[in-house]
């Protein structure tokens, strides 16, 4: 999606993209911001949206920089969040530049490394462990092709459970996936990257960063499904989270 997109869905933003910060049940990114945080020290969020989540990097850390893509996300992130005077907002495309003007301790990036353009995306990237201190953070967010597929999975199962013939459970569950063995899985028509764990790993390490670790954030099935079966057991989607530290 390209700035323009971006721009038309700021104002319905939470019903188009999932919030992570707010269904991270464990507080898997509260807790790594506290331990990464510090007065002294700067973060970056990168592909901030209108903000949400903004506020518990400002919270531990001395200065920070907002980028996004979209100026109708960053002028709702600036109105929700102007209590707080230590945020600087950025227009940046993070696949032309990072924005930042100077590198930073701790640059977390959410759900923005979506676009399915190869070329892009590895630019993206780049951008974005290079907008660090050697010896900084990045924590970056993506979705998780493994969980594209157990929710496939999923789907099967509770449409044979519910009585369905194996054609029936399978053509109901199908969802349109464009380049599978590239990631790229259609959500509400639009072709988003996902990536497997190993694949993360893979790719910070060739831009010279360590992987410290990798979580699972785990969200509610309403958000890939309509209607969910109650009380469903087992895992949840998830996203992955990686923390990965640049080399000195």
């Amino acid at each position: 999606m390209d700035e323009e997109a971006w721009d038309r869905i700021a104002p319905d933003f939470d019903e188009w993209v999932l919030d992570v910060a707010a269904n991270d049940r464990q507080e898997l990114s509260r807790n790594c911001l506290q331990r990464l945080g510090g007065k002294d020290r700067t973060a970056a969020d990168i592909g901030c949206g209108v903000g949400r989540g903004l506020d518990m990097i400002a919270e531990q850390f001395g200065k920070v920089y907002a980028t996004d893509i979209s100026r109708n996300c960053l002028a709702i992130a600036a109105n929700d969040l102007a209590r707080f005077h230590n945020i600087k907002y950025i227009h940046a495309d993070l696949s032309v530049t990072h924005g930042l003007p100077e590198p930073v301790d701790v640059a977390v990036c959410t759900n923005t490394l979506l676009i399915a353009s190869l070329q892009k995306r590895e630019a993206m990237f780049h951008h974005l462990c290079q907008c660090v201190k050697p010896g900084g953070h990045v924590v970056l967010v993506v979705p998780a092709l493994e969980s594209a597929l157990y929710i496939s999975y999923r789907m099967v199962r509770n449409n044979r459970y519910s009585g369905m013939s194996p054609k029936a459970a399978l053509s109901k569950a199908r969802r349109e996936m464009s380049a599978l063995e590239h990631g790229i899985v259609m959500i509400d028509g639009v072709p988003t990257k996902h990536h497997l764990k190993e694949e993360l790993h893979d790719l910070l390490e060739a831009e010279y960063m360590h992987v410290r670790t990798t979580d699972k954030i785990e969200y509610p099935w309403s958000f890939v499904m309509e209607e969910p079966p109650e009380g469903m057991s087992g895992s949840c989607p998830w996203n992955w989270m990686v923390i990965a530290q640049r080399v000195a």
